[in-house]
């Protein structure tokens, strides 16, 4: 089985961080975001900042063999689920390769006391609608911008 650094992104050096926000600002990746503008370098290295001190929003950079092939963030919700999103660099999809990524970190989230995810996806993302479901998540609502869905954690 691979493993996969995974990286608080407070803990990621200058040059790291660029990477994360140019992964972040792809046109491939913005048109699926709920706040599809690209970030600006200042307001990046800003959110890194405040993520220091905030305890219920955790972001993750994923690296293989050294090269970055996403990002994965939690938000604390109510009820103890915790609202997670999900960026894949679109080289390495297709392959299989988030799923394990993502199985890696899911593997990890019980022991932080994390029981429950959700997660939200535009309903012509099919692609992400079907990772959803390689994954276990279950559809929960809709509305008329995302399917909500949740995943329990054992």
């Amino acid at each position: 089985m691979t493993m996969y650094d995974v990286v608080n992104y407070v803990d990621c050096p200058r040059e790291r961080q660029l990477e994360i926000l140019s992964l972040r600002n792809r046109e491939e990746i913005r048109q699926w975001m709920t706040h599809p503008e690209p970030i600006s370098e200042e307001d990046h290295f800003r959110f890194v900042e405040r993520l220091k001190e905030d305890g219920d929003r955790l972001y993750y950079a994923v690296y293989k063999d050294g090269a970055l092939v996403g990002t994965y963030n939690l938000t604390r919700g109510e009820d103890g689920v915790w609202e997670r999103g999900i960026i894949a660099a679109p080289e390495t999809q297709g392959r299989g390769e988030t799923l394990r990524w993502e199985r890696q970190i899911l593997s990890t989230l019980p022991g932080r006391g994390i029981k429950a995810l959700s997660a939200k996806v535009k309903p012509d993302n099919l692609r992400s609608v079907r990772y959803h479901a390689k994954l276990g998540f279950r559809e929960q609502s809709r509305d008329g911008e995302y399917i909500h869905y949740l995943l329990r954690l054992p």
